[in-house]
């Protein structure tokens, strides 16, 4: 046996933990809170500068892709809590 039922509740935990932390992560970024600006990736370097709606809209696209990165991890992590709940199960 690979992993006992304390080993699987800590699992569990720390992948609730993690998927609450990724959901509201997600919003935020969906949101578009400034404090989270220099968390993005960097601009691609063919836009033009000096323009400014094209900036704006390409912040606005790594904002929403960043959300989307966020809320498929927290998707993983609900995986894992449900991989590690079934296991739990299993071993009662």
């Amino acid at each position: 046996m690979v992993c006992g039922p304390k080993c699987v509740g800590f699992i569990m935990g720390i992948s609730l933990w993690g998927l609450i932390l990724m959901v509201i992560l997600g919003g935020l970024f969906y949101n578009e809170s400034v404090g989270l600006l220099s968390d993005l990736p960097a601009e691609s370097a063919n836009i033009d500068k000096s323009n400014w709606q094209a900036r704006r809209q390409e912040i606005k696209d790594l904002y929403y892709q960043n959300a989307l990165n966020s809320w498929i991890a927290g998707a993983i992590h609900l995986a894992i809590f449900v991989a590690a709940g079934l296991r739990l199960c299993c071993l009662r």
